[in-house]
C-alpha cells in the first residue's frame, strides 16, 4: 500500500512528507510508514483492552522534482496511489498546474502503450486482444483524458497490470494552502473531479508545526484554533480509501487489529490476509457487522440477538466487520 507524493519544486510536497513522518528533520529520501487513524479501532481497543493495538498502514514516498524524470518513473509505477501537491500559497494558476501534471502522466502512458503496441505488431500480434485494448487506450489518451476515466473490466485491468500505467492510478489532488486559499479552488475541484480525482485541502506547514506539540495536547490546541481535527488524519484516510480498500477487525486479549482488504474480497481472502494456515484450514467465519458490534460489543449478547453470523468462504467482507476465522489444519 504505497502512495507517492509528487509536485513542482516549492509546492510543499516535502513539507507534507515531513509532517506525515512527524519530524521536520525526516529524511525525504526514505519512505515513511504511517498508521491509518480509525475511531473504530480506538473503540475496540477501549472495549477489549488488548496488549497490542495494530492499525492498517500506508507507506508514503516523497518523489523529488521533476517528478516524472526517467529516474523517478519506477517510484511512481511502484505506488498504488499518486498524490499531486499544488502550491496555493502564491498567486498562480491551479488548474493549469494540475492539467500540466496530468498531461505528463498521460504522455508517459502513451509512450508505454505505443512501445508495447509496436512490439506486438512486430511479433505478428497486431490484432490480438491486448493490441486492440492498447489502441483503445491510445485513442482515449489522445483526447487528453487519463485512463482512470475509462471504464475497464477486470480482464482488461489484468492485461494492463504489468505496465503500471500512471494515469490509471488513483490520483489525489492536494491544494496546499494556508487557512485561506490565495487562489480560488472551485475551478481546481471541478477539474479534478472531471478527471476522476479526489480533491483535498491541506496546510502542510501548519501540519508540520502540529507535530511539535505533544499528541495529548494537540486536539485541545486544534479546538482553540477552531478545528475539530487535523488535516493530516483526513489526508491519510483519503489516501487509504483511494487504494480501494476496506478494513475488517479481529479482536482478542492479545491484540486488536485493523486489516486492510481489497473491496469485494471474500472471507477466505480475509483468512489468508491473517495467516495462510487460516485459509488452508478454513471452516467458517464468525462475523459481527460493525454497527451491531458498536451497539453491543459482547459476543454472547450478539448471539442472543441473532447478530453473530456464520459465513462461508465466499462471503463478501464488509467494511468494519469484526471477524473471527474458525479453521482446522
Amino acid at each position: 500500500m504505497k502512495i507517492a507524493l509528487l509536485g513542482k519544486p516549492g509546492c510543499g510536497r516535502s513539507t507534507l512528507f515531513r509532517a506525515l513522518a512527524g519530524s521536520a528533520s525526516a529524511d525525504t529520501s526514505k519512505p515513511v510508514t504511517i498508521d491509518v487513524p480509525d475511531p473504530r479501532l480506538d473503540f475496540l481497543t477501549e472495549i477489549h483492552k488488548p496488549e497490542k493495538k495494530t492499525h492498517a498502514r500506508v507507506v508514503f514516498t516523497d518523489v523529488p522534482s521533476p517528478s516524472l524524470s526517467p529516474r523517478n518513473l519506477a517510484l511512481l509505477r511502484n505506488a498504488g496511489v499518486l498524490a499531486a501537491v499544488l502550491d496555493n500559497y502564491a498567486l498562480g494558476n491551479l488548474v493549469e498546474d494540475f492539467t500540466e501534471l496530468e498531461s505528463e502522466l498521460i504522455l508517459a502512458d502513451m509512450a508505454v502503450c505505443e512501445k508495447r503496441l509496436a512490439r506486438l505488431k512486430k511479433e505478428g500480434s497486431g490484432s490480438s486482444t491486448e493490441a486492440r485494448l492498447l489502441k483503445n487506450l491510445l485513442a482515449h489518451m489522445e483526447k487528453g483524458a487519463p485512463l482512470r476515466t475509462l471504464s475497464l473490466d477486470p480482464g482488461q485491468l489484468e492485461i494492463l497490470a504489468p505496465y503500471a500505467l500512471l494515469s490509471l492510478k488513483p490520483l489525489l489532488v492536494v491544494s496546499n494552502r494556508s487557512a485561506e486559499p490565495v487562489t480560488p479552488e472551485d475551478g481546481l475541484r471541478a477539474e479534478a473531479e472531471l478527471h476522476g480525482c479526489r480533491f483535498l485541502r491541506m496546510d502542510a506547514a501548519f501540519e508540520l508545526e502540529l507535530t511539535e506539540i505533544d499528541e495529548s495536547e494537540r486536539l485541545e490546541f486544534l479546538e482553540t484554533m477552531g478545528y475539530d481535527s487535523g488535516g493530516l488524519a483526513q489526508f491519510i484516510s483519503a489516501a487509504h480509501e483511494a487504494l480501494n480498500l476496506i478494513v475488517f477487525f479481529t479482536v482478542g486479549k492479545d491484540e486488536v487489529r485493523a486489516w486492510p482488504l481489497e473491496k469485494g474480497a471474500t472471507a477466505l481472502d480475509a483468512a489468508a490476509a491473517i495467516h495462510s494456515d487460516l485459509a488452508r484450514g478454513f471452516i467458517r467465519a464468525v462475523v459481527a457487522p460493525w454497527e451491531a458490534y458498536r451497539e453491543t460489543p459482547d459476543r454472547t449478547a450478539l448471539r442472543e440477538k441473532g447478530m453473530l453470523f456464520l459465513e462461508g468462504k465466499n462471503y463478501k467482507v464488509k467494511d468494519g466487520d469484526v471477524v473471527e476465522i474458525r479453521f482446522n489444519v
